[in-house]
């Protein structure tokens, strides 16, 4: 495999540009390719944002489609999106070229890199996945609360999984992240009022970025929530 390229996964942090490892900012450098990932074709993705200001003028930057549907209901037209993809990226391996996909956050927490990954690494291909500061780890850092202490449990789901799964977290661990927060805001909404819950969580929408939003207030989760929202439920933290 050595005629081939290598493909890198590196994650690009929750959403300030200055929140990336040195070698992701070389490997944006000297990489042959940098493969955007966007939701919908034509629409720079939020991890290519993030980093554009590294990204040299005569780079060659390919945007890759990958939309926003039920991995549930869809599974099979999302699976046939992925095997393209990865069609694509080989094409390109085999030309020698190094490509580097963008990832927000860290290329292994719920994460399009991974779908794509799974099929070069069953080729016998050259990967490489560079770790990024996952959304969660950014809030806990940014709001000063530790994300858990000594002997506690950490439980992290998304609200794209089932209702069943959400609520078996919730039920189960003292410390609770919650991501893709809006996928169903108001059924967690809900939940956490069941449980008494409604004062011990912390809600930040578009963590790094300019319009960056803190709240506490049960209301705001009840009402519109930004894409890009994470939640920190601590049950038996003391708030001040």
């Amino acid at each position: 495999m050595k005629d081939y390229g290598t493909y890198y996964g590196v994650g690009v942090g929750p959403g300030d540009p200055e929140l990336i490892t040195l070698k992701t900012y070389r490997l944006i450098q000297e990489a042959d390719v940098i493969v955007s990932p966007t939701k919908k074709m034509g629409k720079p993705s939020i991890a290519y944002r993030i980093v554009e200001s590294h990204i040299p003028e005569s780079k060659t930057v390919i945007d890759m489609d990958f939309p926003m549907i039920s991995l549930s209901a869809e599974r099979e037209k999302l699976e046939a999106q992925w095997e393209a993809n990865a069609d694509a990226i080989e094409a390109m391996l085999a030309e020698g070229k190094d490509v580097v996909f963008l990832t927000l956050g860290d290329p292994m927490v719920f994460s399009t890199y991974s779908y794509v990954l799974r099929y070069l690494q069953q080729r016998g291909l050259p990967t490489d996945t560079l770790s990024g500061v996952p959304s969660f780890c950014n809030l806990a850092a940014q709001i000063g609360i530790p994300l858990t202490q000594g002997e506690e449990s950490l439980g992290v789901v998304a609200m794209t999984q089932s209702e069943e799964e959400v609520c078996a977290i919730l039920d189960v661990h003292k410390n609770v992240v919650i991501m893709k927060v809006s996928a169903n805001n108001a059924f967690l909404a809900e939940e956490l009022e069941k449980r008494g819950l409604e004062k011990s969580f912390v809600l930040v929408s578009n963590i790094g970025m300019a319009d960056q939003r803190i709240t506490r207030d049960i209301e705001d989760l009840k009402g519109k929530v930004p894409y890009l929202s994470t939640m920190l439920i601590k049950k038996d933290y003391q708030w001040l």
